[in-house]
């Protein structure tokens, strides 16, 4: 890894699987290549690895996964690839994006083409006591195991869905964690799905051994794995002491009657992923919908080009389908980049990319026998009551996004009325459960909601690192030791300064939220 390129030939956008896929084989090809993620480390969410500070003295004493990514990683030494950590690609506009380095001022690179690979995140999941502490997403506990070998509490439930409802609490258990449960929203396997598996095994016999792993660990740590249960609510004084969860039918819709209660203090809940879309809706990629994928998925050709001229998308961030997959879009992102660039010919190309194709043929096949058993039910965003806070960064209540919602189908306008989408997750965690609730209010498909308009930043980042720091005046933000005498006559955009019905920067009221000093894409003027 060297020296980073200002103007590279290729930015690829996110250090997990598929990103590094696609710089590995665009900077063999001969591209110039800069590689920026927002983490301290690369490898992404699945390959997470240990954060600064922390040192593996055993290699061989970590799971397959680290090493694997590990060795992954490895593989950009010497290559030539540009590496920036904690870089937050914030806006993309035609082949300019501005880039901001913690610590660092906002600075634009111009790069030839572009290869989207952001990941994905936890499918947010609105239930009452969602909001509760003990309550983690699967995404969230593997960071605190992988990265800093913690385990939050002694009792744990998990509830979910996927190849993820078997695997982490396989993996949790064997950290030490105590599992009181695995819950599998998806039905029970019958021979039937057995025989597509069989019939879809060539190519995937490691991931089958992975997955009857992961079943003999639930096993040897006596973790039982219950079928068609999904969590109705968690309850307690002040952070999760209980869980209450019920049967459901093929829509994950509850089954009444068929409530069960559990004495738990961690509720982990991994009902799949969202692939994360803000930069290719910025830049101005056209979508599908596909729910089993994450939803709003983007449209790509057989390379992986979107419908933006020199933009490409790879991996769980252009449609949830596992790190597997990733890497093999991320090679073949990388080398569409670099045949379109004109350094490595059409025919060279297709040589190259053959092997990946075949792998993610397999794949697909095996992801083609499971649909029913991991097909996401419309259930699962109906678990919500008048009550459950949907919005977690603004506070917003269902019952407080009703009267919007009665009068409108436009997520944009809901958000203006309710601020619900304009806290720091910028929508993460609640719109996806708006557009849930404006679709059944108004009796049309999910799929036909459009998501918020995007706006710049997509990521929080501090005012400073986007301010011209050659403008000044008295009406703008002033450094705290610079607020005149009469800082009080300059009015609530100075530091330090409020009138009586305007929250002070850096404070918030009831009525306004937070006004804060971090910068982010809230769509208001």
């Amino acid at each position: 890894m060297v020296a980073s390129y200002l103007d590279p030939d290729l930015l690829v956008v996110g250090g997990g699987p598929a990103g590094i896929s696609a710089a590995l084989a665009a900077s063999r090809a001969g591209l110039n290549v800069l590689l920026a993620d927002e983490r301290p480390t690369l490898g992404g969410q699945i390959y997470k690895q240990p954060g600064p500070g922390f040192t593996v003295t055993d290699p061989a004493a970590m799971d397959r996964q680290f090493r694997y990514g590990r060795s992954l990683i490895e593989s950009l030494d010497g290559t030539g690839v540009a590496v920036r950590l904690r870089t937050s690609v914030v806006a993309v506009e035609g082949r300019r994006a501005v880039l901001v380095t913690e610590g660092s001022a906002a600075h634009t690179v111009t790069a030839q083409r572009m290869v989207l690979a952001p990941g994905a995140h936890d499918r947010p999941v609105a239930f009452p006591g969602w909001t509760l502490p003990g309550v983690i997403t699967a995404g969230g506990l593997q960071t605190l195991a992988k990265t800093q070998r913690v385990l939050p509490g002694e009792r744990m439930l998990f509830a979910g869905s996927g190849p993820v409802a078997l695997a982490f609490p396989a993996q949790l258990g064997h950290y030490g964690a105590h599992i009181v449960a695995a819950l599998e929203a998806g039905p029970a396997p019958r021979p039937a799905d057995f025989l597509a598996i069989a019939r879809a095994a060539r190519g995937n016999t490691a991931l089958l051994r992975d997955a009857a792993r992961y079943r003999s660990l639930l096993l040897r740590h006596r973790i039982p794995l219950r079928y068609g249960r999904i969590v109705v609510r968690a309850e307690g004084d002040g952070r999760v002491e209980r869980v209450v969860h019920a049967a459901v039918d093929t829509d994950w819709r509850v089954i009444p009657g068929t409530e069960q209660s559990v004495d738990v203090d961690v509720l982990c809940v991994g009902y799949g992923f969202v692939p994360s879309l803000e930069l290719m809706r910025l830049v101005g990629c056209d979508f599908d919908y596909q729910e089993d994928l994450g939803g709003h998925v983007v449209h790509r050709d057989e390379w992986h080009r979107t419908t933006v001229d020199g933009v490409y998308a790879a991996g769980d961030g252009a449609g949830v389908e596992g790190s597997f997959v990733a890497i093999d879009e991320g090679r073949i992102a990388g080398l569409a980049a670099a045949m379109d660039a004109g350094v490595i010919g059409a025919d060279d190309a297709v040589a190259e990319a053959a092997p990946a194709r075949h792998r993610l043929a397999r794949r697909r096949a095996l992801n083609a026998a499971t649909t029913r058993l991991y097909r996401v039910g419309p259930g699962i965003f109906e678990l919500s009551t008048d009550d459950t806070v949907i919005c977690r960064c603004e506070a917003v209540r269902q019952r407080d996004l009703a009267p919007a919602i009665d009068s409108t189908d436009d997520v944009n306008v809901v958000k203006a009325f309710t601020r619900a989408g304009m806290g720091l997750c910028q929508g993460k965690n609640c719109q996806r459960q708006v557009a849930s609730l404006i679709a059944r209010r108004h009796g049309r498909p999910v799929a036909d909601i459009a998501p918020a308009t995007p706006r710049m930043p997509v990521r929080p980042v501090p005012i400073s690192a986007l301010a011209d720091h050659s403008i000044v005046g008295p009406t703008l933000f002033l450094a705290d030791d610079a607020v005149p005498e009469d800082a009080a006559s300059v009015g609530p955009a100075s530091v330090g300064t409020a009138s009586d019905d305007a929250a002070p920067v850096g404070t918030g009221s009831d009525d306004t939220g937070s006004a804060g000093t971090t910068a982010e894409g809230t769509g208001e003027p």
